[in-house]
Order: C-alpha cells, then structure tokens, then sequence
C-alpha cells in the first residue's frame, strides 16, 4: 500500500513537472511572438514619440528651439503662436528639420487633402528623392495619421517603383492608401508590406542579410534596398530609409524624411549597428 502511494505521488510530481515545463515554453513563445510582431511595425521616425512640452527640460527643447527660430521666420513664429493647433509631434520634426516649415505652417488648412496624382519627371534606373512632406501627398491620410509623420514606407516604395518601373502615376499616398486599406498598416507600415504587399506594383521584394558584401552585390544588379532603422542618426524610434547606390565604398542614400542626411554618403560601420531588417528589389 505504501509503495503505490509513493509511486502515485512520484506519477503526480512527474505530471506537474511536465506541466510547469509546457506551460513555461507556451509563454515564452507567446511572448517572443508578441515582441516579434512589434518588431515588424516599420515606424515612421521621430514623429512617433509620445510629447508633452510641459513638464521636463528635455521636452521644452523643441519649442525652446523653434522661439530661436522664430525671429528669423515669422512662419514659425505664427506656428508657435498658434502651436495648441498643431500636432505635438509635427513641431518636434520641424524643430529638427526646416525644411518642414512651408509644410507645418499651411497643415491646418492643407490636413487630409492629396495635391498630385502623380510624381512628375522620372527615368528609368534613376531613384527620385521623395519626401513625406511634400506637399503633393504630405498631407494626406495614412491611418490615423498623415504621410508626412508616418509614410516613409509608402514613401520609400514610391521611390523604388519610380527607380525599377520609371512609372510616374503612383505616388506615396497611392501606396499609403492601398497599405491601409489591405490590412499593410498598425502605427506604421508592416513588413510584410515590403514582402506581399508590393506585388502590386509589378515588383519583387525580399529580405537579405545585413552584410556589406550581399548589400553591394544586390546594388550592383540594380537592386535598390529599403532598411527598416532602429534609433541612431536617421530616428530616435524607428524609420525607413532608401539605398541607391554604392560609392567611394560608403552607401548613397534617400531619407524620405531629411534632404540633408540624403546629400551624404554613408559608411557600412555607421549603418549596421542600425539597420533593423532590409529587403532589396526588383522589377518583375
């Protein structure tokens, strides 16, 4: 009697042991798969911060900075004036880039409207520099935000379908709109979207491995290749960037969010640390 007891209890520790060993493997595996799907949201850059300008020093600085700005400019000195009609986030991008100014200072009037159902000029096997600030499509929607704060995916696409295709007519708020509308958008462009969603347009994309060699030789086909970015000198969340070309050994690049960062050439050694995930293209 006793020894079937013992045996009964060692069954019933056996069983729990095994219990607590599935039940640790299914929330690791749920949680993993959690963190991997936030992984593949592809935010926009800065504009994606939680801001309050008031309580800390450190989130004064913006529009400490645009007050600076706004005795040379009286456009940004009417946008601080008025800055309680202004998304929080546009001001933080315009205290970083004043390029934004013409744009932040027509939004309230301008906000939900497309401009352009087209590019303009490109050329075949040429990669137009395209900002989500234009003020062709910079304004208009994109999920519960607009191109110019969160469409440097559709951006980015735009640019390599004009480079692959020398197509004209489809411009970041067509593929913004074709993202949202096709399940491609969560607070930002998915990854899948570079991936499925693309096929659209008469293009191929596919991930490849972060290495200078594979990224050279896929730039030398005429593969240009779009990298999701973690914080550094593109972002301080996460943003999407466009590589064109390689030359003098360092990358060329279009930011879809700074003419600046565009007009330099990048190093392997100062991008990798930053590169999230890439995929490189081609025109089917």
């Amino acid at each position: 009697m006793k020894r079937k007891r013992k045996r009964l209890k060692k069954r019933v520790k056996f069983f729990i042991f095994i219990f607590i060993i599935f039940l640790t493997i299914f929330l690791y595996n749920n949680k993993k798969e959690n963190i991997d799907k936030e992984e593949q949201i592809s935010h926009s850059n800065i504009s994606n911060e939680s801001i309050s300008y008031s309580t800390t020093t450190q989130t004064k600085e913006p529009l400490e900075k645009l007050e600076e700005l706004s005795q040379k400019d009286k456009r940004i000195k009417t946008i601080i004036e008025n800055k309680g009609s202004y998304p929080e986030i546009l001001l933080m991008m315009l205290s970083k880039n004043t390029d934004m100014t013409d744009y932040v200072y027509h939004y309230n009037k301008y906000k939900g409207k497309v401009f352009s159902d087209n590019l303009g000029k490109v050329k075949k096997g040429q990669y137009p520099l395209l900002l989500q600030y234009d003020k062709r499509w910079g304004y208009g929607n994109y999920g519960d935000s607009v191109i110019a704060i969160s469409g440097c995916g559709p951006t980015s696409v735009a640019m390599v379908i004009a480079g692959l295709t020398g197509r004209n007519d489809i411009t970041p708020y067509d593929i913004a709109k074709y993202a949202y509308e096709n399940g491609y958008y969560e607070n930002g462009t998915s990854w899948d979207f570079f991936t499925k969603g693309v096929i659209k347009y008469g293009i191929i994309g596919k991930e490849i491995a972060l290495s200078e060699s594979v990224m050279v030789k896929e730039l030398k086909k005429g593969h240009p290749i779009i990298c999701s970015m973690r914080p550094g000198d593109f972002t301080t969340t996460g943003h999407l960037i466009l590589i064109t070309d390689y030359k003098n050994d360092k990358f060329k690049i279009n930011d879809p969010n700074s003419k600046e960062r565009s007009n330099k050439l990048w190093s392997y050694q100062t991008l990798k640390t930053q590169i999230k995930n890439l995929w490189s293209f081609t025109e089917y």
